[in-house]
């Protein structure tokens, strides 16, 4: 740029043609002329390819099997030599190094790529948290926890029912949500759950994971990254979908006949609500899960199987400790050493000679919340038209329930006096068990015997009892 400025100076200050200044500055004259005359102005450089693999169209042939290996394990996936060869039988003329230059310039770009995104969500991750909710479980409450992994990319989520936060239900049901996802998020943010975090991050010291969880986390390739500590916003997200689930499908209390049911029908109610509008982009999150999907790992070909081991020794009664509560192990007998396998629902005794002594469900799987019926049926007597669309109604044993709905006002109110007397003797399942007996045969507060037609309670079955 000097010597240009110095010719356009010599001719527009000093006046000199263009065969002396060519002469002066021993240059070509039309060198001369080209910068005397003509502006020089900054010129765009475009970034092309021109090798075959461009203009041929063998990169996206490439491109595509580079991606679909990424989500294998790295000894299923194709190597160089196999990518050259399966080219060469579609057609292709050039040579190998040709393919490895490719391969080696598009996994350059690839590991440059997360420098400059600026996604706040990336595809393929999710975020995992626990919410405890309330079902209607064998005419009782009962409390549940509800895993949920959520996607805030695409918003969508999965769930899983479970009973309690241990590792051996938290594990079964992170696989569960990897089966319902159809893959492997490539990373899962959690917090500092007891189930996967033995020690969380302190100043530089980094989270320390449990060893059954890091054996689970490379099982299935994914990146597990800890909040720190009371920091649930990092976890935003999945945070936002545990009260979202709460207070759009449990604001009325299900009935839960068990877990599997309940997360279908769970899952069923997410589905649904897929096909709404993401909250800020022009798409349903059915239609950005789709797209997202194709970001997850594959799904290994082995189920993982999800237990614990733990040795434990009766008491002198012949009692076991299991999950805070003495079982009497009637084959063992007292003071036996024995090996206990524990999975999310079940636990297995075995003796020292490898003999199965017992096995049953833990004790969690049936707890229940009972429901104070007295204090119920007293404030239903002072409005009896709320028994019909009572959230208590669906836990009254079926004879109960058929008892007082579908009649007038009148009858239900005389019938729920009835019962609120009967059950200051007897329990709710004991009217049920004897209702013939305690509450039809009862002439003295309510119609007689022989208004009331028998047929309709003798034929109660799950059929009937869930039409009610």
């Amino acid at each position: 740029m000097d010597q240009i400025n110095h010719i356009k100076d010599t001719r527009n200050e000093e006046g000199l043609s263009i065969n002396q200044i060519a002469k002066k500055e021993g240059i070509n004259w039309r060198t001369a002329k080209k910068y005397a005359y003509s502006a020089v102005l900054p010129k765009e450089r475009k970034q092309t390819n021109n090798g075959m693999m461009y203009t041929e169209g063998w990169n996206e042939i490439v491109d595509g099997w580079l991606f679909e290996d990424s989500r294998e394990t790295r000894k299923n996936r194709r190597t160089r030599k196999a990518i050259f060869e399966q080219l060469q039988k579609l057609g292709f003329t050039g040579g190998y190094r040709t393919v490895c230059q490719y391969i080696q310039d598009t996994k350059k770009e690839e590991h440059k790529a997360p420098a400059y995104e600026k996604l706040e969500h990336p595809a393929g991750e999710a975020q995992l948290d626990f919410g405890t909710y309330r079902v209607a479980y064998e005419n009782n409450f009962r409390m549940i926890k509800l895993l949920v992994l959520a996607y805030p990319h695409c918003n969508r989520a999965f769930a899983v029912a479970m009973p309690r936060e241990n590792r051996e239900c938290f594990l079964t049901g992170l696989k569960k949500l990897f089966e319902l996802s159809g893959g492997v998020p490539t990373e899962i943010r959690i917090d500092n759950l007891a189930a996967a975090v033995v020690q969380p991050k302190k100043g530089k010291e980094d989270t320390v994971f449990a060893e059954e969880f890091e054996l689970f986390r490379s099982y299935y390739r994914f990146k597990a990254v800890a909040c720190n500590a009371y920091s649930g916003h990092e976890k935003g997200a999945v945070e936002n979908k545990v009260g979202y689930i709460r207070y759009n499908f449990f604001d009325e209390i299900p009935l839960m006949t068990s877990f599997e049911q309940m997360t279908d029908w769970l899952n069923k109610k997410l589905a649904e609500d897929s096909l709404r509008n993401h909250y800020q982009k022009h798409f349903t999150i059915d239609e950005l899960w789709k797209t997202e999907s194709e970001s997850l790992l594959r799904l290994p070909t082995e189920p993982y199987s999800v237990f614990s081991y733990k040795d434990s020794k009766t008491n002198k009664y012949g009692e076991l400790r299991i999950d805070g509560e003495s079982i009497h192990i009637p084959k063992a007998g007292r003071n036996s050493q024995l090996l206990v396998k524990y999975t999310w629902n079940q636990f297995t005794c075995v003796n020292r000679n490898g003999e199965l002594v017992h096995q049953g469900y833990r004790p969690y799987m049936n707890e229940t919340i009972p429901v104070d019926w007295e204090q119920k049926f007293k404030d239903w007597r002072m409005k009896p038209g709320a028994v019909k669309h009572s959230r208590y109604t669906k836990l009254l044993p079926p004879n109960i329930k058929l008892y007082l709905v579908e009649q007038n006002s009148a009858t239900v109110r005389d019938r729920i006096r009835q019962l609120y007397q009967l059950l200051k003797k007897y329990s709710l399942e004991t009217l049920d068990e004897r209702f013939e007996e305690l509450v039809l045969s009862n002439l003295g507060l309510i119609e007689s015997q022989a208004e009331v037609d028998m047929t309709r309670y003798d034929q109660l079955g799950p059929k009937a009892v869930k039409q009610l």
